[in-house]
């Protein structure tokens, strides 16, 4: 904001200068000259703070400290929700294959181990099922392990 008011300070002084010599000299060449001369040192009054503006730009931006415990990147939030899509993905996967054969669950639950280094695998599936579908418990428990290579636990809700 400085700088603006700099500008406009020199352009009121060089218009208040320009006037005074355009009253007190005579009509002439010497006259023009001036004229010119006043015009070109107007122009420069003018250019100079927008060209030191630019050299001093600073494109440097600071990022506010994040707080003590915040650490994800964009890549592991990337990974965080890529995980959890996945997870979402299998949760379908259960529910509508058991349904496909015939049996009704209230829903399914499946947990990624994620920190293995040999690949991403399935640490845990939860089926949650009805009382009613207790004797059921084995088909079921049998047709998801033969499915996704992973027993099942059965939680009666």
């Amino acid at each position: 904001m400085n700088s603006i008011a700099y500008i406009a300070a020199v352009i009121c002084a060089v218009s208040i200068a320009s006037s005074v010599i355009y009253v007190i000299l005579p009509k002439s060449n010497t006259k023009r000259v001036m004229n010119t001369i006043i015009g070109v040192f107007l122009l420069c009054s003018l250019i100079a703070p927008i060209k030191n503006a630019v050299m001093n730009f600073d494109l440097k931006i600071d990022l506010p400290e994040l707080e003590k415990g915040v650490t994800a990147s964009a890549d592991e939030a990337y990974g965080k929700a890529l995980y959890k899509k996945a997870e979402s993905i299998l949760e379908s996967s259960v529910e509508s294959y058991l349904s496909s054969k015939g049996y009704k669950i209230k829903g399914a639950n499946v947990k990624l181990n994620k920190d293995n280094p040999e690949g991403i695998y399935i640490e845990r599936i939860s089926i949650y099922i009805n009382k009613s579908d207790i004797p059921e418990a084995d088909n079921i428990i049998s047709l998801t392990e033969n499915k996704f290579e992973k027993t099942p636990e059965l939680m009666v809700t």
